[in-house]
């Protein structure tokens, strides 16, 4: 039995929605604790919440969180959704962010001057969160994911499907009980792409899998 306990978490992050056979559709979230540790809290059905219920970037809530024994990392916790309180956000200011940062920032467990040093913590601890602040953005620019991302997506999707009728013996659960939000969920098939250097001069590429980013793509369009 996994043992929960109420904690305050700034909300810090959150990628785009995933389907998943489990539980349906989740997003990944980052948040701070009052002491500045790193957290990723897993799962959430963000888009199923009501509107009134949705926590933002750079908001406090209060939950019952515990950590997930089946996932190593330790920064990894499970949430008791239904025990989400949300708090006021903290506001943006024109000093660069200085109250965000100091909250964000406030551990230096889990920043590192390159992403050799954020490998080598990760070996030693299996640490999966970490700032890098990068020494240069070399490019910033759209990748068109492989054919084979797509069919995968489209795969998770009927098989999960199947599974809602199997267990539900209902050929009209999967239109009728999973909420519209589910069934609007496309497939993204281009990601920003950003080169850029660390301290140590070495060139890394990385994908932004940012719920904001995606959805200003879906919104906008690749070109603008």
């Amino acid at each position: 039995m996994l043992a929960y306990e109420k904690r305050r978490v700034l909300i810090w992050g959150k990628t785009s929605p995933e389907l998943s056979t489990k539980y349906i559709e989740t997003v990944c979230t980052g948040g701070v604790l009052e002491d500045g540790t790193p957290i990723r809290l897993h799962p959430i059905p963000f888009r199923f919440f009501d509107e009134e219920d949705r926590f933002k970037k750079y908001q406090w809530i209060t939950a019952r969180i515990a950590k997930n024994p089946s996932d190593p990392r330790p920064e990894s916790y499970r949430i008791d959704c239904e025990s989400i309180e949300l708090e006021e956000p903290v506001a943006p200011d024109d000093n660069e962010w200085a109250n965000r940062r100091a909250l964000v920032f406030k551990s230096a467990s889990w920043q590192f001057e390159s992403v050799d040093a954020l490998a080598e913590a990760q070996s030693k601890t299996k640490q999966s969160l970490g700032i890098v602040a990068p020494k240069e953005i070399i490019s910033v620019e759209i990748h068109v994911r492989p054919d084979e991302e797509n069919l995968s997506f489209d795969q998770k999707r009927e098989r999960l499907r199947k599974k809602l009728e199997a267990e539900q013996e209902e050929v009209w659960l999967f239109d009728q009980w999973v909420p519209p939000e589910m069934k609007k969920l496309d497939f993204l098939k281009t990601r920003i792409q950003i080169r850029w250097k660390c301290a140590a001069d070495k060139p890394h590429t990385m994908q932004i899998m940012d719920w904001e980013g995606a959805e200003l793509q879906r919104k906008v369009g690749d070109e603008k």
